[in-house]
């Protein structure tokens, strides 16, 4: 599950071409109760569709491709590969973009007392959306 929250200062000037936001990552990985510690690794990389231009808002397809990887614990150790989408919009515009960047400013995962202690893994990732 991806949950998408603005980010930024409300006073900061908004740029045509950016968006800042929160991407927040839940996944199920196991059985909740486990008394794992070890914190399970991941990557998340991202890919885009084809840009559309509806009127002035332009919208981008985003996937984000999560990889989580952990230790054997209640029988759930293994690799997983989830993705999960969401659309990035851009108002005021006028032509279709020819490139999009996607840039992560940091993360930070929600799990305190390991992966299997509540059933599910969160990941916080503060991202850039940046068209050109």
């Amino acid at each position: 599950m991806v949950t998408i929250s603005p980010v930024g200062l409300a006073t900061a000037a908004l740029v045509a071409n950016q968006v800042s936001l929160l991407a927040t990552y839940k996944e199920k990985l196991c059985n909740s109760g486990c008394s794992q510690t070890v914190k399970p690794q991941y990557s998340i990389s991202y890919t885009y569709g084809t840009p559309v231009l509806n009127e002035t808002t332009v919208f981008v397809p985003v996937t984000a491709i999560i990889t989580i990887v952990t230790s054997d614990c209640c029988g759930c150790g293994k690799t997983r590969i989830f993705n999960e989408r969401f659309t990035a919009a851009f108002q005021g515009q006028t032509a279709v973009p020819t490139s999009v960047t996607i840039t992560s400013e940091g993360r930070q995962t929600n799990d305190e007392n390991g992966c299997c202690r509540s059933g599910t893994y969160t990941i916080n990732d503060s991202l850039t959306i940046l068209i050109a």
